[in-house]
């Protein structure tokens, strides 16, 4: 219906200013191995939301501390910025431009909570599997942008015929990220201007993935090519080594979308709320672990930095 009105950027535009849009992509295992989960956040703090404060009453601004095991999570903000504390003692706050690429791993506590100063906010957090082997390692954290953090690098950004393309891990035409990956992981955020193709080359066994963010994607196959719209996703066949994404002539805008391309494990895989491991047993005892404080201990989102620091210290006593 509203196709037929031509409203869908209206509602578009109205949805992103009051309250916005989450767009979990739902993946299986078979699938999208590596590659556990993805959402696309996009939220609106407008201090004039009618809405807003009923909410507010109903749940915090952000997602207050809570554990996870035996996998990454990928945290890529694209607008407003992320306030992110953990069970290991790291504070860090990062916004666009930022990649937060955090290994689980035993086991640990983390709040990200919405810098709501900043009235638009967007981002990406990606799951990806730990291979068998790196599932029970020591939690740790790899940065790429600016911030009040130790980082890396920046994020690497190549631009050539009608393309630009950030690589938050992996490497594209020879632009190579520095974040070190347990398995070889393809992160590429592209956007491409009309009648321009994206291409690149990836092993045929590898898994691959396209989220449009913005605009509208064509995949080019062997034999057909088909149009990803706007909040959609493409699973690419496996087989193929050169993966061709253009962007039509005619467009109104830009293709903008993330591409996700990975080795799968081949591994069994079981998950459970924020715990993926190898089998049911061993998401048994990941929250066996959790409940008995093995990760750390959940704190009150609303502590102070000081507070909150206080409250780590006892518990490692």
């Amino acid at each position: 219906m509203l196709d037929f009105f031509k409203l869908n950027d209206l509602a578009a535009r109205l949805e992103h200013a009051f309250g916005g849009r989450v767009c979990p992509m739902s993946f299986t295992p078979e699938q999208t191995d590596p590659f556990v989960l993805c959402v696309h956040h996009r939220h609106s703090f407008w201090s004039l939301d009618p809405i807003r404060p009923i909410f507010r009453l109903l749940l915090p601004e952000g997602f207050p501390a809570h554990p996870h095991r035996g996998f990454e999570t990928v945290t890529y903000v694209l607008k407003g910025a992320l306030a992110h504390r953990d069970s290991t003692g790291v504070k860090q706050v990062y916004g666009a431009d930022c990649v937060q690429w955090m290994t689980a791993g035993f086991g640990m506590l983390h709040e990200e909570m919405w810098q709501t100063a900043d009235v638009q906010h967007e981002l990406y957090q990606i799951w990806v599997n730990l291979p068998a082997h790196a599932k029970l390692n020591a939690p740790a954290i790899q940065m790429l942008g600016q911030g009040d953090f130790e980082a890396l690098d920046r994020i690497p950004v190549h631009s050539e015929t009608g393309c630009e393309v950030r690589v938050l891990s992996g490497d594209w035409h020879g632009h190579s990220s520095p974040v070190r990956t347990s398995s070889p992981v393809n992160i590429l955020h592209a956007t491409v201007q009309p009648g321009a193709t994206f291409t690149h080359e990836l092993p045929a066994d590898f898994t691959c993935i396209v989220y449009v963010r913005k605009g509208e994607a064509v995949v080019h196959g062997n034999s057909a090519s088909t149009a990803v719209p706007t909040f959609s996703t493409a699973f690419l066949a496996r087989g193929g080594e050169v993966v061709e994404i253009s962007c039509a002539e005619d467009a109104r805008e830009p293709a903008d979308f993330l591409m996700l391309a990975g080795q799968p494990l081949r591994e069994p895989v079981v998950a459970s709320g924020s715990m993926v491991m190898n089998s049911d047993i061993q998401i048994q005892q990941a929250y066996s672990d959790y409940q008995r404080g093995l990760f750390g201990i959940p704190w009150d989102h609303k502590l102070s930095d000081d507070e909150w620091k206080s409250s780590l210290r006892k518990i490692q006593r």
